[in-house]
């Protein structure tokens, strides 16, 4: 499959701070991609670089064959956005008058648009409270909102960062369902979580480490138990490196077989 996402010898700093050092990355389109790291390893700063919504100070990103850094108001049109921030959402107005909005913005046709907003609030349970303000909703209600305008437009990409913290355990898998049911269905997924033991086994799981992807295994390969899982991912997140009986290969043995 071809490469979708090319991310080659980034850097970016704040300040006296080097965030991420000569960071050398790819996503091939059908992907399940999910970036893990501690708190402050530059996973969301990763993924707002690759969506054009922060500069690198060096290095190149090209998505969908578009130069970010160059053309970024180009790509926005291809891909969906999912950020932490749940202000994202205009609160004042109602789930129905926010995807209208952003499906205009989008340059969806009116009776396409439409039909596309039911579709999505009936699949994440929202199209009851469609007349309902947004400010009202739960912290659930409003991440799957964020979803569905992310979605609006049939993007060929998914960028999503956290959007599993703050669910309850129906409404997390509900989410991972449908990302997985999107992904199956050709949508390239690129997802920042701390939340590992429900992830879909067609993931591969990129370590950001120490400012660069030092691993990348698949998902599915990861032999510990489901109740073990957050040991396995520990061992990665904070040294790198996992015994050989929970894991079958690095990125070495990943790259060949990708």
């Amino acid at each position: 499959m071809r490469r979708v996402v090319e991310v080659t010898n980034i850097k970016k700093s704040f300040g006296k701070l080097r965030v991420l050092d000569k960071v050398d990355f790819y996503v091939k389109e059908g992907d399940f991609k999910v970036i893990i790291g501690e708190n402050g390893s530059g996973k969301s700063t990763l993924l707002k670089i690759m969506v054009g919504l922060l500069l690198p100070d060096e290095g190149e990103v090209n998505v969908l064959g578009i130069d970010v850094k160059k053309q970024w108001k180009k790509l926005s049109a291809k891909i969906g956005v999912v950020l932490a921030n749940e202000r994202s959402l205009y609160w004042k107005l109602t789930a129905w008058e926010n995807l209208d909005i952003f499906g205009g913005i989008y340059g969806v046709p009116k009776k396409e648009r439409r039909k596309r907003m039911k579709e999505l609030l009936e699949r994440f349970g929202l199209f009851e409270y469609k007349d309902k303000p947004v400010e009202d909703f739960s912290t659930g209600m409003r991440k799957k909102l964020m979803v569905c305008k992310a979605l609006i437009h049939n993007p060929k990409i998914l960028f999503v960062d956290e959007i599993l913290n703050g669910l309850d355990p129906s409404s997390t898998r509900e989410m991972v369902e449908y990302l997985s049911e999107l992904n199956e269905k050709g949508l390239t997924v690129v997802m920042i979580s701390h939340v590992l033991h429900i992830l879909p086994e067609s993931a591969d799981v990129a370590l950001l480490r120490n400012g660069q992807i030092q691993m990348e295994v698949k998902y599915k390969d990861i032999r510990s138990k489901r109740r073990e899982i957050y040991e396995v991912f520990e061992k990665l997140i904070k040294v790198g490196e996992v015994d050989e009986k929970d894991i079958l290969f690095s990125r070495e043995g990943y790259e060949d077989k990708a």
